[in-house]
């Protein structure tokens, strides 16, 4: 009688033990699937906004460079947001305006032409504004960005101008540390894809295909 006491115990033991293990090894994997489904929620709250002021820190360059002429136009009076995130950087958006008002090519009367209503019209379309619409990398590109470290990309945007949106691609480079971001790109607009003409009288001077180039810095909000 004692002995099948005994092994009805170490049965129940070897029972209870087994149904332990089951329990830990149910208990681990759900913690384990908990985390995995955590990690994009971690990712997205990752993301952070940072700010270009109109302080001129950042700046907007254009070169039309026509056979008789090469004339260059700036702004420091660029401004907008992105929402980066520096383990994917595919998912940053982001926009950006300059006014038209505050292009500047070292000619005054030059201005006044370029922002009047037979040019780029600053009284009807005030801004120049470009909107990221997607980060493109390469097929073995990392899409973290690391601190401290120059990053290239490329961007496709939307670039209006005198009231007309076309799609561009800019080439450049990204570098982020901590609460500062730093961005430089280029890319070229054809000034009849945006509804403006040249006179005959300066199509010589004035390019139809101007450069563009940004030099922008941002400060994490």
């Amino acid at each position: 009688m004692n002995t099948g006491v005994k092994q009805t115990s170490k049965t129940g033991i070897l029972k209870a033990r087994g149904n332990e293990r089951m329990m830990n090894r149910a208990t681990g994997a759900s913690l384990v699937l908990a985390a995995c489904m955590a990690l994009p929620a971690v990712s997205r709250a990752d993301a952070a906004t940072f700010v270009v002021k109109a302080d001129g820190k950042s700046k907007a360059t254009f070169v039309s460079d026509a056979p008789l002429e090469t004339m260059v136009g700036k702004s420091a009076k660029v401004s907008g947001s992105l929402s980066v995130d520096p383990a994917d950087i595919r998912q940053t958006t982001g926009s950006f305006k300059a006014p038209v008002m505050s292009l500047r090519t070292d000619n005054d009367l030059r201005d006044e032409h370029l922002q009047g209503d037979g040019w780029l019209d600053a009284e009807k379309y005030p801004n120049i504004h470009f909107e990221i619409t997607e980060v493109i990398l390469g097929k073995r590109d990392s899409p973290e960005l690391k601190s401290g470290k120059n990053r290239k990309v490329r961007v496709k945007g939307k670039f209006t101008a005198h009231g007309v949106s076309k799609p561009v691609v800019a080439e450049g480079t990204v570098s982020w540390s901590g609460k500062q971001l730093r961005v430089k790109a280029d890319f070229t607009v054809a000034l009849e894809d945006h509804d403006i003409s040249v006179p005959s009288i300066v199509r010589l001077k004035v390019a139809n295909i101007i450069a563009v180039s940004v030099d922008l810095r941002a400060v994490a909000q």
